[in-house]
């Protein structure tokens, strides 16, 4: 279980250190999420990476959020 933690807390680190970079890293993969396993994990992310935003950056999150939610709804 340890590996695990420390493994989550690595990526949540990673993400943290350069959200900017992780969302683009996102974008640019976004046709690779293509489950519904994928997408939520990367849901997940777009969470925390909103969080780190400030207000006037949230909208490119929520953007990229809205596509894969309907990806998400269409596979079922």
């Amino acid at each position: 279980m340890d590996g695990i933690i420390n493994e989550n807390m690595q990526g949540i680190s990673h993400i943290a250190d350069n959200p900017y970079a992780h969302l683009q890293k996102i974008s640019a993969e976004i046709d690779k999420y293509d489950t519904r396993d994928k997408i939520d994990r990367v849901l997940d992310e777009l969470d925390f990476i909103h969080e780190l935003f400030e207000p006037g950056m949230q909208p490119m999150v929520s953007q990229v959020r809205d596509v894969l939610m309907e990806r998400y709804r269409a596979l079922g």
